[in-house]
């Protein structure tokens, strides 16, 4: 499959936590190019399942959220500018300026007004607006702007993708949608191998609000294990500390929200795959859906991978295509080089 392509086509669906509907058909018939079973359920989550050809085999599941972060209409003013707030974690800073689309009774493009420097003081330029202080131009007076816009309507960013030389790529959402094109991937990798357990693909909802959708899908999936993709923070100029630097393959977590034994065992494999990564210590909360699947049911013994990503949380998130590939093919050669599931995660 053409990765690069998966990326572009998923970071251009449009759905804020809570809203992942208005696109998980689109999930579902990406899944249904590889999975026997596509399901959703009542929060929103799309699974996909491989199955094995034994019919007692036990399940495993990987999963990667597929909500984005946005905004949510919460006044229409006398002049039928639009006051928003966030929904999920968004910097201030970088909103003024920016195109959005307000998913009213229509989609309708806005831009976040910016009061140009020219009639601000020096004092103004060197402090961030705080939200509440920033609004939505969709060029519409209060009645227009009434029929199309209701409170509670949500706002998404409309930044493109765009390739950076010959091995980054850039656009909005990649947190968490690449996580999906490497499942996707790991699909294509599997078409025709014969798996010894069943592989549930999970699509999440709600993770930016509070890791919910995840929840969910593993009590229904009840795996023996499972692998939660997401981002980690890639080095830039200004961030070296706690970063990972592009291009250095899987970003494999190492910590309390990680079982031990089932961690020796994929890193084993990757060792032996020749299979490049990087282990990145978490000592608390991975702030990820492995956090909540770990503690599903009565336990699943859980791994994170992660991809290192420039920018996490604006519309230009970057990532390098090397890191995808080989987090794909780290969770392929997992899959297929664990004969046993519950052997995999056995303590004795």
């Amino acid at each position: 499959m053409d990765i690069k392509a998966a990326i572009k086509e998923l970071s251009e669906l449009h759905g804020v936590s809570g809203y992942e509907y208005r696109f998980s058909d689109e999930i579902a018939k990406m899944f249904a190019r590889y999975c026997t079973d596509v399901t959703a359920d009542n929060l929103g989550n799309v699974t996909g399942i491989m199955r094995s050809a034994n019919p007692d085999a036990k399940a495993i599941m990987i999963e990667a959220h597929i909500d984005e972060i946005g905004m949510m209409i919460t006044e229409i003013d006398d002049r039928g500018f639009l006051r928003f707030t966030n929904v999920g974690g968004i910097d201030a800073r970088i909103l003024p300026g920016k195109e959005v689309l307000v998913h009213g009774k229509e989609d309708i493009v806005g831009i976040i007004g910016a009061k140009p420097p020219h009639i601000t003081t020096p004092e103004m330029r060197s402090k961030a607006l705080p939200i509440t202080e920033l609004y939505i131009d969709i060029g519409y007076g209060k009645e227009k702007a009434e029929e199309l816009v209701a409170i509670g309507d949500t706002v998404t960013f409309t930044d493109g993708y765009r390739e950076l030389g010959s091995k980054y790529v850039s656009t909005k959402t990649q947190d968490d949608r690449t996580s999906v094109a490497v499942m996707l991937f790991v699909m294509e990798k599997l078409k025709n191998y014969t798996l010894p357990f069943d592989v549930y693909f999970c699509a999440c909802v709600q993770e930016e609000v509070g890791r919910r959708g995840a929840a969910a899908a593993a009590n229904a999936a009840d795996p023996v294990f499972a692998v939660a993709i997401d981002v980690c923070h890639a080095t830039t100029p200004d961030a070296s500390s706690g970063t990972v630097k592009a291009g250095s393959g899987a970003v494999i977590s190492r910590g309390p929200n990680i079982h031990p034994v089932l961690f020796d065992h994929a890193t084993k494999i990757m060792d032996e795959n020749n299979i490049s990564y990087v282990v990145e210590i978490e000592p608390r909360d991975t702030g990820t859906d492995a956090w909540v699947i770990q503690i599903a049911r009565e336990g699943i013994p859980t791994l994170l991978f992660s991809l290192p990503l420039k920018y996490m949380h604006t519309m230009v998130e970057t990532i390098n295509i090397s890191d995808v590939k080989q987090t794909a093919n780290a969770i392929f050669a997992l899959i297929t080089n664990t004969e046993d599931a519950e052997a995999a995660v056995c303590y004795n």
